[in-house]
């Protein structure tokens, strides 16, 4: 089975589209069923977003175990998105009816092994679909909080339910991250590092066979960051640009992002040197003003590496994913803009950017 989990530490860096992009991608490739499950409590309506006006028969509550010998309920809705010949696509939403319980790694574990022994043979039998194949899970928890840095809580998935299972861990990244564990101010980068060790020690991920991290950013990384007094004053120019467009309600295309999107693809890179990158370009890149604002020139150097059959080329990690678009037109997506928002979204660039990158060859 295909575990996608979305994770990061901060809301509106674009965490829900991603689930939508994963989401649109693995309808695409129509491999057995897909459950959306919606864990992000920030944005609870994004469950009703995807099955607006498109329920199809009545909805299942199931029994997710928890600490408290009381059960949890998750909620499933047989839904469909239209496909480009207007076929539908069937697959499920779920979401919990107290959408702010708070998960931390044990329980987690109980929700994922409950997923795949309970809830697959019923939307099997009750909801009439074929085997599920891939869960997409959209949080508004970093990996940390459903993750553990000790070994001893991996057992589910190392030798029970979960073994063998490919699970992905997408991770968005902001400034704050970058700047806490590059100098290591707080024990929670001590943890962040422990704990990534500790997953890719016990998980694995068929998009990538060095890692199950995901790295995300793009044009979204920078909107919070827009600056009150306008964009004039920015030092960095990819800052700037993306700051003028969204002031004059355009979409954003970032040059330096599109030509990482083409880069040839190499090897994926562990967390640790990962890290290492960042660091090396956080020294590297100019600073003119604001740190946060230069954010996207850091991940930028980082991500370019000399390619190992031909050094006088650049590569790209295979597990970074730079998404050089953002859509002025998706900013207001969970305002119920779009009937069937997977649908709209495939005629977006930054989906068919996406799909593309999460397409190279592992």
């Amino acid at each position: 089975m295909e575990w996608h989990i979305i994770t990061g530490s901060k809301g509106g860096v674009g965490k829900t589209l991603l689930a939508l992009l994963i989401s649109a991608h693995s309808l695409d490739n129509d491999n057995g069923t897909t459950l959306v499950l919606d864990l992000n409590s920030m944005n609870a309506d994004f469950s009703r977003l995807l099955f607006y006006q498109k329920e199809v028969g009545d909805s299942v509550a199931v029994a997710i175990p928890t600490q408290e010998r009381r059960n949890e309920q998750i909620v499933l809705q047989k839904t469909y998105s239209l496909g480009d010949t207007d076929n539908p696509y069937y697959y499920v939403v779920g979401w919990p009816l107290n959408p702010f319980r708070m998960y931390d790694p044990s329980l987690f574990t109980k929700l994922l092994s409950t997923i795949k022994t309970s809830v697959a043979p019923i939307i099997e039998e009750r909801l009439e679909l074929p085997p599920l194949q891939t869960v997409i899970i959209d949080t508004n928890y970093h990996f940390c909080n459903i993750f553990s840095e000790q070994d001893i809580q991996y057992t589910e998935y190392t030798e029970g339910a979960l073994h063998g299972d490919s699970i992905t861990l997408w991770f968005m990244w902001v400034y704050r991250q970058l700047e806490n564990l590059i100098r290591l101010k707080y024990n929670d980068a001590t943890v962040m590092k422990l704990t990534a060790a500790a997953i890719e020690r016990n998980l694995k991920s068929s998009c990538c066979v060095t890692t199950p991290f995901m790295h995300v950013f793009g044009p979204m990384t920078l909107i919070s960051s827009k600056p009150k007094e306008g964009e004039q004053r920015v030092g960095s120019f990819i800052a700037r640009t993306i700051y003028k467009a969204i002031t004059q309600n355009e979409d954003v295309h970032i040059d330096d992002l599109e030509q990482l999107e083409e880069l040839t693809v190499g090897q994926g890179v562990n967390f640790s040197n990962w890290l290492k990158k960042l660091d090396i370009a956080h020294i590297a890149v100019e600073k003119d003003g604001d740190p946060r604002h230069h954010f996207l020139d850091v991940l930028i150097k980082a991500t370019r590496a000399p390619a190992k059959d031909n050094p006088s080329e650049d590569e790209r990690p295979k597990n970074v994913i730079p998404l050089s678009v953002y859509h002025k037109e998706l900013q207001y997506y969970t305002d119920g803009n779009y009937r069937d928002v997977i649908s709209e979204l495939r005629h977006f660039d930054v989906y068919n950017n996406f799909s593309k990158l999460i397409s190279s060859p592992k």
